[in-house]
């Protein structure tokens, strides 16, 4: 039985002078790191909200089966409750006194669109319009699902079902560009879309099935071959970026660089770990210089595929979340390791039948001898593929990357010799 979730969940509303903040604080048993639930549970408090930004997430341990949380969130309510007590930033006691500054910082470039106030209504008018244009009528309103700096995510009740409501930021403007094509000329490549709008950077979607808690990992790696061989006609016009094996290849002095490996800092690499990884580097270079020199077509590459972004239905997979979409080899997105779910490691004997099932599906342009090898040094450097995901997109464009500060490095820890 999983732990009893017990969360701190703080609300920071502003005043309308804009230089004054209040907090009112709920006790949850529901995850609020996402945004989800966040808006339920102060509507359970007589609050009507809308979510703005999470300032604030500190994860504080299990103690006597309770995982316990403190989650900051910054809201906006047209009609301020009465009760609470507004005070300026320099007058809240000295551990919240960040949370106010924060929330009172002003708008910057880098600010996800759907952190202002003003964004929900602009997409509920745009939503409801394309729902009418399917013959559809919104029948309540949105469930947050995710709400964060690189995406929002909303399930939305209609006169037809569930749908469900993306808007990602300009820098992963790409996903609004690819996923309808993928979803109309790929078969199980992307759920199937109902509207998309690349200047709001909005898609919306219909419902592509369940999350899959047990994946069929052979059959799933079958189809990620066949979604990468069938997506090579539309590669010319998608126009994404190349992180194939040379441009991997041509960050490493950047990826290694004490900078990026935050050595000797706090959650960053040891010297002697970053030595390590240094040493390494011309097995990897060998590594992706024999994958680049391969048989085998660059093709679409999802760049963040894991159980997370996988869904079932009636036995047939779909992927999510084209937000990374590159040109790739495509051994490097094919970790059958990362498509289990919730994280929990599948047998290592069901990860190495999932590998041969993929590897089948190339069987036509080279040896499978010459395969088993090639996907052996593309699970290696597939984890540089998958640093620098976040560092050359994620954290460079991000308002506040230090939610990310350190996710690279949990890629490059595992070249480590254990």
């Amino acid at each position: 039985m999983p732990p009893r979730r017990e969360t701190a969940l703080h609300l920071l509303l502003t005043h309308p002078d804009g230089e004054r903040m209040a907090r009112h604080t709920l006790t949850v048993d529901t995850r609020t790191y996402y945004g989800a639930n966040v808006m339920e549970a102060a509507q359970a408090a007589d609050l009507s909200v809308r979510l703005l930004r999470r300032l604030a997430f500190s994860p504080l341990g299990e103690q006597d089966g309770v995982v316990r949380a403190e989650t900051v969130w910054h809201v906006h309510a047209d009609d301020l409750p009465s009760g609470l007590v507004w005070q300026r930033p320099q007058d809240w006691p000295e551990r919240e006194r960040p949370w106010a500054h924060a929330a009172l910082s002003p708008h910057t470039p880098r600010r996800a669109p759907w952190f202002h106030p003003d964004w929900p209504a602009g997409t509920l008018a745009w939503l409801d319009e394309e729902l009418r244009a399917q013959g559809l009528t919104r029948t309540g309103e949105p469930t947050v699902l995710k709400h964060w700096q690189i995406s929002l995510l909303w399930r939305v009740p209609t006169s037809g079902g569930a749908v469900y409501l993306k808007a990602v930021p300009d820098f992963f403007g790409r996903e609004v560009r690819v996923t309808p094509a993928l979803a109309a000329g790929v078969p199980g490549a992307a759920p199937p879309v109902l509207a998309a709008d690349g200047g709001r950077g909005l898609l919306l979607l219909a419902d592509a099935g369940t999350d899959v808690d047990a994946p069929d990992l052979p059959t799933l790696m079958r189809h990620l071959a066949r979604v990468q061989r069938a997506s090579l006609p539309l590669l010319p016009e998608l126009g994404l970026e190349d992180r194939g094996p040379a441009q991997v290849r041509s960050r490493l002095d950047d990826l290694f660089s004490d900078e990026v490996l935050l050595v000797g800092e706090e959650g960053g690499l040891t010297s002697e770990e970053a030595g390590q990884l240094r040493d390494l580097r011309p097995e990897l270079e060998a590594a992706l210089t024999r994958l680049e020199a391969s048989s085998l077509p660059l093709t679409l590459g999802h760049g963040d595929l894991h159980g997370g972004n996988v869904v079932e239905r009636a036995g047939g997979f779909t992927l999510l979340d084209w937000s990374d979409a590159c040109v790739t080899h495509p051994f490097l997105d094919a970790n059958a390791a990362y498509l289990t779910a919730h994280g929990v490691p599948a047998p290592s004997e069901e990860i190495a039948a999932a590998h041969e099932a993929y590897l089948s599906e190339w069987a036509d342009l080279a040896p499978l001898a010459d395969l088993r090898a090639l996907h052996a040094d593309a699970l290696r450097v597939g984890e540089l593929f998958r640093a620098l995901g976040y560092v050359d997109n994620i954290q460079l464009h991000v308002e506040d990357p230090q939610e990310w500060r350190g996710a690279h490095l949990e890629h490059l820890r595992r070249l480590l010799p254990e």
